[in-house]
């Protein structure tokens, strides 16, 4: 009896040994699990704080791109203006000269009463006034015994004439001009009508 007793005790023994043994394997496992687990959500955290730094500069980037392009925007419409005022302010200056021109040309023949010299003047003055076109690339449309273009006559009159050839301008009642080779106001004109000369 005392020698079944002995074996039992030892076989207890063993087999505590063994559950200890298991025991401090899954606490090793376990152990080993919540490290695993740990790194993981450290490499997570990492990757989210270097996403929203990320997401942090690119959101100054665009803030950036949206203040620079509100300034250029503003600094465009300001230069426009200016280009515009510029433009506008040349015609004016060529304009006042023409006509400080003409003031001292009536103040004159007030004066000396002179009609040669005063015509004289206003021939210069008007020659003047043609460079001044000229130069804005301004150009007179020709129409007198020109053939009629609805793109850049105005017909105000039609008549029929034998001698003068169909849809042919016989005369000019107002100019018409081109700026930059586009019509920028039409002739007046009177067009003759010449069926017999349809054909030709």
């Amino acid at each position: 009896m005392a020698e079944e007793a002995s074996v039992e005790e030892e076989k207890d023994v063993r087999d505590e040994g063994k559950y200890e043994d298991l025991e401090e394997k899954d606490t090793e496992e376990t152990s080993s699990a919540t490290d695993e687990t740990s790194e993981k959500v450290e490499r997570l955290k990492d990757e989210v704080e270097e996403k929203e730094e990320t997401i942090k500069e690119l959101r100054e980037r665009i803030q950036h791109l949206q203040a620079d392009f509100e300034n250029y925007k503003k600094r465009q419409k300001k230069e426009t203006k200016q280009a515009k005022y510029d433009a506008a302010g040349d015609v004016i200056l060529d304009i006042v000269t023409v006509y400080d021109n003409l003031d001292r040309a009536f103040k004159s023949f007030e004066k000396n009463n002179d009609t040669e010299s005063f015509i004289e003047g206003i021939e210069r003055i008007y020659a003047q006034f043609t460079e001044i076109l000229s130069k804005r690339d301004v150009e007179p449309i020709e129409a007198e015994g020109e053939k009629f273009d609805p793109k850049k006559h105005q017909a105000l009159m039609k008549v029929e004439v034998d001698d003068e050839g169909h849809n042919t301008i016989t005369e000019e009642f107002e100019r018409g001009y081109t700026y930059k080779g586009n019509v920028l106001k039409p002739s007046k004109v009177k067009v003759n009508l010449n069926p017999d000369d349809k054909g030709k």
